[in-house]
């Protein structure tokens, strides 16, 4: 089949070159509602919220945010898995929902088979805070505290089998400690326990961190990176100080439900890529800690990701 021809065996006949072009052209026709998962103020909503301005102009219709939020973002999945699969109804995923669903045997949606892949928006690195009140300042003063009062440092994270919680995890495994684990309903509610006292550290994504450490809130103590992050020059990472099992990154991407037309997944694609071109939109959110040089961004490479990380996970968990 060529690009431009509907091939006869799917409607009967053969499709003009003119006719198939004129269907591709007519979407979107209306607005279109981008679905984030997680409470405003967090990495997700900020980079929505961005990414809904610039679809707006680049798609000529209007891209409108709209809050699901729920377990670890699987709530907003959800609502767009069952959605009519036309290209109206979009989500905006971070890899902690694939972590999420692969933590349960039984989950409630299928990632992969209820949601397809359009393309990646940003990759994101994470970084270790402590409130004010903690006395470390460095992460080997803080291994040492925690393993002279084990159990005493109260760990905030963004819930149970998010990413903030797994990185916590595998902290305490790599550095021998031992952390009290306190959930909340999201970043923004931990956040408001380390300012508050209640919690004394936290793993949360570089954006979601970033204006509380520029306002001298919380302390950066090391970023999950092999390298230093531009952002956080002064904070090392965790490759340099030797756990090599603490260098990860988050993703960050936009599915529409399965069965969405190939042309309105392609139409989305290049929406996505060519606003992640334009060198103002690269500055700006390169200034809020989201990475956006992603060669090859096919809704092919993302599936390939989503496929990779969920069998991953269901390796670690169970």
């Amino acid at each position: 089949m060529s690009a431009l021809i509907v091939s006869s065996s799917v409607i009967g006949f053969a499709m003009p070159a003119m006719a198939y072009d004129k269907e591709i052209k007519v979407y979107p026709d209306r607005p279109i509602t981008l679905i984030v998962g997680f409470p405003p103020g967090g990495m997700v909503d900020i980079l929505a919220r961005h990414m809904a301005k610039a679809m707006t102009d680049e798609l000529g219709q209007r891209v409108i945010v709209e809050s699901r939020v729920g377990a670890t973002g699987s709530v907003g999945a959800s609502v767009v898995a069952r959605a009519a699969p036309d290209g109206y109804t979009i989500y905006l995923s971070p890899s902690a929902v694939v972590l999420f669903l692969a933590a349960h045997a039984e989950p409630a949606l299928d990632f992969s088979e209820a949601l397809a892949p359009v393309g990646k928006v940003a990759v994101v690195s994470s970084v270790m805070v402590v409130g004010n009140h903690v006395k470390a300042r460095t992460l080997a003063e803080l291994i040492q505290s925690a393993k002279e009062n084990p159990g005493a440092l109260n760990m905030a994270s963004p819930g149970v089998n998010t990413l903030g919680h797994m990185y916590g995890e595998m902290f305490q495994s790599a550095a021998g400690v031992k952390l009290q684990h306190i959930p909340h309903q999201g970043a923004a509610p931990a956040f408001s326990d380390i300012l508050g006292e209640r919690a004394d550290l936290m793993f949360t994504a570089v954006p979601s961190a970033l204006a509380h450490i520029k306002d001298d809130r919380v302390r950066p103590i090391a970023v999950l990176a092999p390298n230093r992050v531009p952002l956080l020059p002064d904070t090392p990472s965790m490759g340099e100080l030797g756990f090599s099992e603490l260098v990860n990154s988050d993703w960050l991407g936009i599915f529409a439900p399965v069965g969405t037309p190939s042309h309105v997944i392609s139409r989305l694609n290049r929406s996505i890529n060519k606003i992640l071109a334009d060198a103002q939109v690269r500055k700006q959110l390169a200034g809020l800690g989201y990475m956006v040089n992603l060669p090859d961004n096919t809704p092919e490479s993302l599936e390939d990701l989503v496929v990779q990380q969920s069998r991953q996970w269901k390796r670690t968990l169970h």
